[in-house]
């Protein structure tokens, strides 16, 4: 487990929003595919997700702290909720990625 960059200060809502932080600025960076323009699909690597996975894993350490101090907010619980199931996808998305890039390195 990564350590938290949480100050003793911080609430269970601060908690919360460092993770909602974290989140944000993976879909819009490591998590977002790129489209090149004369394709009509985003080339995907293994690395690309496993940087988004890793990124969604840093905000559900935080979503999870969160829980643990007491936080049970509806929003946060949707939140939390869809965070684990972006993890699942991701988790089985890596493993057909590698497949598939170890297919076309056997392949050539």
């Amino acid at each position: 487990m990564l350590a938290l960059g949480v100050g003793c200060g911080d609430t269970k809502y601060d908690v919360y929003m460092q993770g909602a932080k974290i989140e944000g600025e993976a879909e819009r960076g490591v998590c977002r595919l790129q489209y090149t323009e004369p394709s009509a699909a985003a080339p995907l690597t293994g690395d690309q997700v496993l940087e988004c996975l890793r990124e969604t894993q840093r905000a559900l350490e935080y979503y999870e702290r969160a829980a643990s101090m007491g936080f049970q907010d509806h929003d946060f619980r949707r939140v939390h909720q869809r965070a684990l199931e972006r993890k699942e996808r991701l988790e089985s998305m890596l493993v057909m990625v590698r497949e598939m890039e170890r297919d076309q390195l056997i392949g050539r």
